[in-house]
């Protein structure tokens, strides 16, 4: 019997080298709150900027008041008024889950919150039209009212993939907890072949890497062991391969050190 989308799943991906990547499909439940998160934050947004033109009104005074409230139409300035506040409206309400989605890597204040984050169906980040598409069809979700047909298909697949993630190619998975690269230094070495989920769980975009990238990481590491460069070049190199892999940045030469050791082991591990 299939589980319900309702209980926790895993959406597996195999990968050219071998490997299999199993991410945790985002419950209904967990949406649900980074969606009440998010339409907190976006109200509040609209409530303030509702009340900033207020304001600017008043200081303007009649200027722009006897413009609104005449028979006559609109001179330049009041209806520059109307169009510059729906203006912000609209990029305010469209653009919320656009911006935040695109840089911060398929996570919106909400999904953060929650631990959630928008993927593609191959388990590289949503670009920018996955991005754009799956929130160009959200209003469609809310049809006929009250997100009615968008909870309607959630609950029809085992993804609980709504409209926008059907157009656009994504699903929304679940993080895992953080590991510590301490953590990972203590895991026991693997016999043979044996591929360390842990670690490859560790650095879930390690693909992003390249086998050049590779021989540079070794080759930092065999020259910062024989004395031919310094701590600051180790601390550089961790964090530009932090920053690519989407990690946390290692802190001091030590803590960059063992960063790099962890990627190299985690590349290795993809050619099992």
């Amino acid at each position: 019997m299939a589980d319900h989308p309702l209980l926790e799943q895993e959406y597996a991906i195999d990968t050219p080298e071998s490997v299999t990547f199993a991410y945790e499909v985002a419950g209904i439940g967990n949406r649900f709150i980074a969606a009440l998160v998010d339409t907190t934050i976006l109200f509040a947004g609209l409530l303030l900027l509702n009340l900033l033109v207020l304001a600017a009104l008043g200081i303007l005074g009649d200027l722009v008041m006897d413009d609104f409230t005449s028979d006559r139409q609109p001179s330049w300035f009041g209806g520059l008024a109307i169009a510059l506040y729906t203006l912000f409206n609209f990029i305010l309400y469209w653009g919320y889950y656009i911006f935040f989605e695109l840089f911060w890597n398929g996570q919106t204040p909400g999904k953060r919150w929650t631990k959630l984050r928008v993927l593609r169906l191959d388990g590289n980040p949503a670009g920018f039209v996955e991005v754009l598409l799956r929130n160009l069809v959200r209003p469609v979700d809310f049809l006929p009212g009250g997100y009615g047909l968008g909870l309607l298909v959630m609950l029809l697949n085992d993804k609980s993939r709504r409209l926008g993630d059907f157009a656009a190619g994504t699903l929304v998975i679940r993080e895992l907890a953080d590991v510590s690269l301490d953590a990972l230094a203590a895991q026991p070495s693997r016999p043979g072949g044996e591929v360390d989920e842990v670690l490859l769980l560790a650095f879930p975009y390690i693909r992003r890497l390249t086998s050049a990238d590779y021989e540079v990481v070794q080759e930092s590491l065999d020259r910062f062991r024989n004395g031919k460069i310094s701590r600051q070049a180790v601390e550089r190199l961790a964090g530009v391969l932090a920053s690519r892999l989407e990690s946390t940045p290692p802190q001091g030469w030590d803590q960059s050190h063992k960063f790099l050791q962890q990627v190299a082991a985690a590349y290795r591990q993809l050619g099992r």
